[in-house]
């Protein structure tokens, strides 16, 4: 690993040389597809680390927010819990009000309302090894615990894909219309455990957002899109889940 961080780290300097670089992708994903086109990676959807054994997560200096860690579409005796999901929590879509979405973050230290009927929770069920979707109505009357995912399939995930992580800090401007990056810093850190990551879950510091949508043209309308049930932590506690490498 330490080989591999290494190369990384030379192969950050040259981009860091290339002071500002237009923007090879419009909008917030703009920042990391640039950058790892400079490496000259392709984009893949592999559950693989970029960079040899290195995941490599993007940021910008004055925008940190949420980061997400991976997608995990629930795996529990539930089937097709994604599209049960919509079809009995979900809301209209604003602009195809016919169609139902499905977007919010939920985690497990409160309940968050998505839609207008239903609340959500996430419930770290230890004694089955699963992280349950916890439904309730208005007067937090129990609907649904069906929705799962179990600890095996996250921990797979997660340390298949995420064990080392670089975060890349970038600057960004805007010039005649064009966006412009200068990434100027990089750091890397280690996985503490997965103990540690179900324990941030337990403490609402690791969330899990929903993202289904919709197809709003072509052939495909009124489809479910489903951009991915992502694991999120805020930047600001990147070092509660990892260890920093010096």
């Amino acid at each position: 690993m330490e080989k591999y961080i290494k190369q990384l780290k030379q192969e950050f300097e040259k981009i860091k040389n290339l002071d500002w670089i237009e923007s090879k992708r419009q909008g917030t994903t703009g920042v990391g597809y640039t950058f790892e086109s400079l490496l000259g990676k392709e984009e893949e959807n592999f559950e693989l680390p970029d960079y040899q054994d290195i995941e490599i997560k993007t940021h910008l200096t004055f925008g940190r927010g949420k980061m997400k860690l991976f997608t995990a579409t629930p795996d529990g005796d539930y089937l097709f819990a994604i599209q049960s999901i919509v079809a009995k929590y979900g809301y209209p879509d604003k602009d195809l009000p016919n169609y139902k979405v499905f977007k919010g973050t939920v985690n497990s230290q409160k309940f968050t309302p998505i839609g207008t009927h239903y609340l959500f929770k996430i419930v770290v069920n230890r004694k089955e090894e699963k992280l349950q979707l916890l439904v309730v109505n208005q007067q937090l009357e129990k609907e649904s615990e069906e929705v799962s995912w179990s600890f095996q399939m996250i921990e797979e995930k997660l340390t298949r894909k995420l064990q080392t992580l670089a975060v890349v800090s970038a600057y960004q401007k805007e010039r005649s219309g064009k966006v412009f990056y200068q990434y100027h810093n990089i750091e890397f850190f280690s996985l503490k455990s997965f103990d540690v990551f179900i324990e941030l879950i337990e403490k609402g510091v690791v969330q899990i957002n929903f993202t289904i949508g919709i197809f709003k043209k072509g052939e495909r309308i009124g489809q479910l899109h489903d951009h991915g049930t992502e694991f999120i932590i805020h930047e600001k506690d990147i070092k509660k889940l990892y260890s920093t490498i010096s």
